[in-house]
């Protein structure tokens, strides 16, 4: 899995590209808790190129978001395949993280 990181006016954008599981997922969770750990407090998770998640992806990003929470930190996503929206909707992570349809859109709300 390829891992693309930059920052949009306070925004960590972290755009994984591939599958997140077993072999990918160690990579972006260290990116994840990196990431919080200097600092940063409005994460926007980029899937516009991930086409597979396992349930180890499932439980990285809610421990990323139990670490941003000290900070008042912010966690969010875009750009959602339809297998991957529908993977969040079934273990409903769409009641716990804001889901945007478009990096623009959630860059317009996280940076204001």
């Amino acid at each position: 899995m390829k891992i693309e990181i930059r920052n949009e006016s306070g925004v960590t954008i972290i755009k994984p590209d591939g599958r997140m599981d077993f072999a990918g997922l160690s990579e972006f969770a260290g990116i994840l808790n990196r990431s919080i750990e200097e600092g940063a407090n409005k994460i926007l998770i980029d899937f516009s190129s991930l086409e597979y998640m396992s349930s180890a992806g499932i439980r990285a990003l809610m421990e990323g978001l139990k670490r941003l929470e000290p900070q008042k930190g912010v966690m969010a996503f875009c750009s959602l395949h339809p297998q991957i929206k529908e993977l969040f909707e079934v273990v409903q992570l769409n009641k716990i993280f804001p889901i945007y349809p478009s990096e623009f859109e959630a860059l317009d709300v996280m940076m204001t």
